[in-house]
């Protein structure tokens, strides 16, 4: 065997060992780990609860101390969801929640059959029920819905699929039953020829953070089955826009090795603001996707603006295990 066989030998070594090892880190990284989309997380007396896109009856809800180790599916409603179909408005498609604590009573937005719909609990375990079995709006279909409190009202932010397409928002009546759509207004669509329009004309996601008296929406773009599937994010100095993206944008795009990563909630905590988000099960496979967690941090960028900042995913990557 010649020199240039023997280089060409050890490249191949070198380079399967590399894939090898890369796969079995993909592999480790798989096992054991929480597998939810469009993770959300609320924290309550001492505890961390996370609900996501998973079960076609429901969603589902775990719970943890510290965001890294996770027990097992903890819900009160049928088959150990925090909610069930059963209890609802809808038979599948059970999408994107997000809960928020009111009082002593517990609040969830989601989408199930591709319509925004609400319902509430008294634990965060649930079970969350409609005694009103119904979605937001009837008659047109709608996802990825968001609730933003300010001034003791309650703004709704939500993917409408009639109109223009692209993010709205809308303000809720006081027991937050129903949009008042005479306020509602499109606040936000995906950019052509952008980094928003790799594959399909999509925005989502959203969620707004008030600092330093501006607002920070970060958002989806690019269709989830996209390996570009990425984050966003644009500021405002009123809540209902208008918005201005980034010009660095995206904040969070094929992170650390990991693709389709996005569609994210924004939680704080004792020891700082992290974005948790969700990532493709692999390179070649989309489902089921993989729960991460990142800390994130505002950052003053002058060239924004005088008094904007914008948002910085730090080298950390959690990747959150169910016990």
């Amino acid at each position: 065997m010649n020199r240039f066989s023997l280089l060409l030998v050890f490249v191949f070594t070198v380079v399967s060992l590399s894939a090898q090892n890369t796969t079995n880190a993909v592999g480790s990284a798989i096992e054991n780990q929480l597998l939810l989309a469009d993770p959300c997380v609320l924290e309550d007396d001492g505890w961390y609860y996370i609900y996501g896109t998973h079960s076609d009856s429901g969603i589902v809800v775990y719970r943890s101390r510290d965001m890294r180790s996770w027990s097992d599916l903890c819900g009160n409603a049928k088959g150990g969801l925090a909610l069930h179909k059963d209890d609802v408005w809808g038979e599948k498609w059970f999408w994107a929640p997000e809960v928020y604590k009111i009082g002593d009573k517990y609040f969830m937005t989601y989408s199930a059959e591709e319509h925004i719909c609400y319902a509430e609990s008294d634990s965060p375990c649930g079970p969350f029920i409609q005694r009103d079995k119904r979605p937001y709006l009837p008659n047109e279909k709608g996802i990825d819905s968001h609730i933003f409190f300010e001034k003791g009202r309650a703004y709704i932010f939500w993917v409408r699929f009639d109109g223009p397409y692209g993010i709205w928002m809308a303000e809720l009546t006081s027991d937050l039953h129903a949009l008042k759509m005479e306020t509602a207004r499109l606040i936000f669509e995906p950019l052509p020829d952008s980094w928003e329009h790799v594959q399909a004309h999509v925005s989502e996601g959203p969620a707004i953070t008030k600092y330093k008296g501006k607002y920070y929406m970060t958002y989806s773009c690019n269709d989830y089955q996209s390996k570009d599937y990425a984050v966003g994010v644009a500021v405002a100095d009123r809540l209902e826009g208008p918005y201005e993206r980034h010009p660095d944008n995206p904040i969070l795009h094929r992170f650390k090795g990991y693709v389709g990563t996005g569609h994210h909630t924004i939680m704080p905590t004792p020891a700082g603001l992290y974005m948790v988000y969700h990532a493709h099960y692999s390179h070649q496979s989309i489902h089921p996707r993989q729960t991460l967690i990142s800390p994130i941090r505002f950052v003053r960028d002058k060239k924004w603006g005088k008094g904007r900042y914008t948002i910085e995913v730090g080298d950390e990557l959690i990747v959150p295990k169910v016990k």
